[in-house]
Protein backbone atom coordinates (compact mmCIF):
# COMPACT_ATOMS: atom_id res chain seq x y z
CA UNK A 1 0.00 0.00 0.00
CA UNK A 2 1.62 3.32 -1.13
CA UNK A 3 0.69 7.16 1.00
CA UNK A 4 0.34 9.75 -1.12
CA UNK A 5 1.82 13.23 0.21
CA UNK A 6 -2.09 14.10 1.04
CA UNK A 7 -2.50 10.99 3.31
CA UNK A 8 0.77 11.47 5.17
CA UNK A 9 -0.34 15.19 5.69
CA UNK A 10 -4.02 14.05 7.03
CA UNK A 11 -2.09 11.49 9.21
CA UNK A 12 -0.06 14.30 10.49
CA UNK A 13 -2.27 16.83 11.38
CA UNK A 14 -5.03 14.30 12.88
CA UNK A 15 -1.93 13.16 15.44
CA UNK A 16 -1.62 17.01 16.47
CA UNK A 17 -5.56 17.51 16.68
CA UNK A 18 -6.03 13.97 19.17
CA UNK A 19 -2.86 14.69 21.14
CA UNK A 20 -4.09 18.31 21.77
CA UNK A 21 -7.55 16.90 22.73
CA UNK A 22 -5.95 14.67 24.96
CA UNK A 23 -4.24 17.31 26.75
CA UNK A 24 -7.25 19.37 26.69
CA UNK A 25 -9.09 16.68 28.07
CA UNK A 26 -6.97 15.43 30.58
CA UNK A 27 -6.68 19.42 32.33
CA UNK A 28 -10.48 19.35 32.41
CA UNK A 29 -10.88 15.86 34.33
CA UNK A 30 -7.74 17.60 36.94
CA UNK A 31 -5.11 14.98 35.58
CA UNK A 32 -2.95 17.91 34.95
CA UNK A 33 -1.65 20.01 37.96
CA UNK A 34 -0.91 23.06 37.47
CA UNK A 35 1.77 25.31 39.50
CA UNK A 36 0.18 28.27 41.96
CA UNK A 37 1.39 30.70 44.55
CA UNK A 38 0.22 28.04 47.30
CA UNK A 39 2.56 25.51 45.88
CA UNK A 40 6.00 28.07 46.40
CA UNK A 41 8.69 26.10 48.18
CA UNK A 42 9.17 28.85 50.61
CA UNK A 43 6.52 27.75 53.52
CA UNK A 44 7.28 30.39 56.01
CA UNK A 45 10.38 32.29 57.38
CA UNK A 46 11.55 32.58 60.59
CA UNK A 47 14.16 34.74 62.41
CA UNK A 48 16.75 34.51 65.27
CA UNK A 49 16.78 36.29 68.06
CA UNK A 50 20.04 35.89 69.66
CA UNK A 51 20.50 34.53 73.57
CA UNK A 52 22.90 36.22 75.41
CA UNK A 53 23.08 35.07 79.03
CA UNK A 54 23.56 38.79 80.65
CA UNK A 55 20.09 39.61 79.10
CA UNK A 56 16.89 38.45 78.35
CA UNK A 57 14.56 37.57 75.57
CA UNK A 58 10.58 37.86 75.73
CA UNK A 59 8.95 35.41 73.52
CA UNK A 60 5.39 35.05 73.03
CA UNK A 61 4.03 32.28 75.06
CA UNK A 62 1.51 31.44 72.37
CA UNK A 63 2.39 27.80 70.32
CA UNK A 64 3.86 28.57 67.04
CA UNK A 65 2.18 25.14 66.11
CA UNK A 66 5.29 23.97 64.74
CA UNK A 67 7.88 21.51 65.74
CA UNK A 68 11.39 21.07 64.85
CA UNK A 69 13.66 17.98 65.36
CA UNK A 70 17.14 16.41 64.28
CA UNK A 71 17.31 13.72 61.47
CA UNK A 72 20.94 12.73 59.79
CA UNK A 73 22.31 16.34 61.13
CA UNK A 74 19.80 18.39 59.89
CA UNK A 75 17.05 20.53 61.69
CA UNK A 76 13.69 19.75 59.68
CA UNK A 77 10.38 21.59 61.00
CA UNK A 78 7.09 20.41 60.53
CA UNK A 79 3.53 21.64 61.88
CA UNK A 80 2.55 19.84 65.49
CA UNK A 81 -1.58 19.47 64.29
CA UNK A 82 -1.40 18.20 61.64
CA UNK A 83 -5.30 17.22 61.01
CA UNK A 84 -5.27 16.49 57.45
CA UNK A 85 -2.43 13.78 57.57
CA UNK A 86 -0.65 15.33 54.57
CA UNK A 87 1.80 17.72 55.83
CA UNK A 88 5.31 17.05 55.87
CA UNK A 89 8.63 18.16 57.30
CA UNK A 90 10.60 20.54 56.00
CA UNK A 91 14.41 21.02 55.88
CA UNK A 92 15.13 24.20 57.24
CA UNK A 93 17.81 26.33 55.15
CA UNK A 94 18.98 30.00 55.61
CA UNK A 95 19.15 32.68 53.22
CA UNK A 96 21.60 30.81 50.77
CA UNK A 97 19.88 27.70 50.63
CA UNK A 98 22.05 26.13 53.11
CA UNK A 99 21.10 23.32 55.62
CA UNK A 100 20.74 23.95 59.32
CA UNK A 101 22.68 21.36 61.06
CA UNK A 102 21.67 19.80 64.43
CA UNK A 103 22.94 18.17 67.03
CA UNK A 104 21.95 16.77 70.58
CA UNK A 105 25.54 17.06 72.05
CA UNK A 106 25.82 20.60 71.89
CA UNK A 107 26.50 22.28 75.37
CA UNK A 108 24.06 25.36 76.73
CA UNK A 109 25.43 28.41 75.85
CA UNK A 110 27.81 30.10 78.78
CA UNK A 111 29.04 26.60 79.32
Amino acid sequence: MKFTERDIKVAIVAAIVAFAVAVIMLDMKGYIKHVTEDDANVIENFKLLSVDVKSTTKVSPKSSNKEAFCVDGYLLVRPQKNKSGTAVAGILVDDKNRAIACSTDLPAPGK
